[in-house]
């Protein structure tokens, strides 16, 4: 087994020669073995081991193993360290499991020694058996792609040089080491899920696949390989297609929607891990909500804990949750003001003035800040307002549209649409401002009378 496990850090560079190595030792038989190999390849590449014996807390009988570790440690000329946290005290603090909190301080104490002791990495002593239940574990708890990754021989500062050999290898090197680990009793218990996968769902799935161990085991390694490569991809996309704002970021919806859904996914998550900073998993249902407000209007908002999105015309935008919300058009209440047209003038509109006058020669010029229309045909019915539900613009003999649709054709952002001066008469538009007018508003070649309407002021540019 030395031998494999050698070959398996060479092929990984797990470790350099010279390096000083963090140990997690726990005095249990993985520990324990991953202690005495790394111990026996100390001379070979010049290593400095730091042996650790993380106190939870919990067991009674931890207060013994630090004494074993550190006898352990000591007899093959390694350093040892020790520290003991409250693991209850903290996990009732942080409404946590004991599981969870355990390994949470676990890892910081690792981490902390390895900065104390300049160490170029953590050895922990994770297995082929561990990496199979923690797939299954992944798998019932409804992961993805990147949760059948399971572990990695090298995730950070964190080695695994035992992930090249099974727990029979391990039992079998302990009996001809003659190595006498300790027995944690909470290993047998099946309060944690992990343990029930481990004695029982494991070896009820061996009646089926005896080779279940080692084929859980390539399936995390082909995935490893495919969510690189997909990772990659993403990174490539995120880098081209996601714009920064302060605060936030922001995509193109009909970008978003042109990509495969895999990509479309990941961006999503990893705009939602940007701007949250939550580095865990996301809800399945949060990525496809947002991936779904790509496809639909604009207006559309969800909110969580940590982020909020919501959708312009052009673009998906997620924001930190306590931003200052912008005002959502379709949210907002309308300016129900109409003013009647009943001849030459001035008349006012919120910010806008409109100036009309009565001519019987026509414009030579075009601007749309300039409505000319047929007064002797209309005059009566002219009113200067802003849309309402059920507006309707007709642009030829046989071509109408509902003002909605209009200005989703003509791409007029959302938050403008609500504060464009129209000319109407009931609910038919006869002129949007800075657009066109409608076809039966249309001057006529034998109209005597034009009216001629100029728009200044307000906040839109035509």
């Amino acid at each position: 087994m030395l031998e494999i496990v050698e070959a398996f850090c060479l092929k990984h560079n797990l470790f350099a020669p010279g390096d000083t190595l963090v140990v997690a030792c726990s005095g249990g038989p993985d520990s324990l073995a991953l202690l005495d190999v790394l111990a026996r390849l100390q001379e070979t590449y010049a290593l400095k081991l730091v042996v650790c014996y993380v106190h939870h807390g919990i067991r009674k009988a931890a207060d013994r193993e630090v004494g074993f570790v550190s006898r352990a440690a000591q007899e093959r000329g390694c350093l040892f360290v020790t520290e003991r946290v409250d693991v209850p005290a903290l996990a009732a603090a942080r409404h946590e499991s004991e599981e969870t909190t355990g390994r949470i301080e676990r890892y910081r104490i690792l981490r902390r020694t390895a900065a104390t002791y300049h160490a170029a990495a953590i050895a922990v002593a994770h297995h082929q058996n561990d990496q199979a239940e923690t797939v299954l574990q992944h798998l019932l708890r409804g992961s993805g792609l990147t949760g059948l990754t399971g572990m990695h021989p090298k995730s950070g500062d964190i080695i695994r040089p035992f992930l090249a050999v099974t727990r029979k290898d391990i039992e079998t090197y302990i009996s001809g080491q003659g190595l006498i680990p300790c027995d944690d009793e909470t290993n047998h218990l099946d309060i944690y899920l992990r343990n029930r996968i481990r004695r029982r769902l494991l070896p009820e799935l061996m009646q089926y696949n005896p080779n279940i161990v080692s084929d859980l085991n390539r399936l995390a390694d082909i995935v490893q390989g495919e969510n690189e490569y997909m990772e990659k991809a993403t990174a490539a996309a995120y880098a081209e297609w996601v714009c920064q704002d302060t605060p936030g970021c922001h995509i193109a919806k009909k970008k978003l929607t042109s990509l495969p859904v895999a990509l479309q996914r990941r961006l999503v998550r990893n705009m939602f891990q940007q701007i949250s900073g939550q580095a865990g998993n996301i809800p399945f249902h949060y990525t496809e909500q947002l991936r779904a407000m790509a496809s639909q209007d604009t207006g559309r908002q969800f909110r969580c804990r940590t982020i909020w999105a919501y959708t312009t015309y052009d673009n998906l935008h997620i924001v930190p949750a306590d931003t200052a919300i912008p005002v959502i058009p379709d949210a907002r209440r309308r300016d129900d003001t109409k003013v009647p047209l009943d001849g030459p003038g001035t008349y006012q509109l919120g910010p806008y003035t409109l100036t009309v006058v009565l001519s019987r020669e026509r414009p030579q010029e075009k601007d749309l800040h300039v409505c000319v229309l047929d007064y002797d045909t209309h005059s009566a019915f002219y009113v200067l307002r802003y849309r309402r539900p059920g507006d309707k613009i007709r642009l030829g003999p046989h071509s109408s549209k509902t003002l909605k649709k209009y200005f989703i054709d003509k791409k007029i952002p959302l938050s403008q649409r609500d504060s464009i001066p129209l000319i109407a008469h009931n609910e038919n538009i006869l002129w949007i401002f800075g657009q066109a007018a409608a076809f039966e508003a249309s001057v006529q070649t034998e109209t005597p009378l034009y009216m001629i309407g100029t728009i200044t002021g307000g906040d839109l540019h035509a």
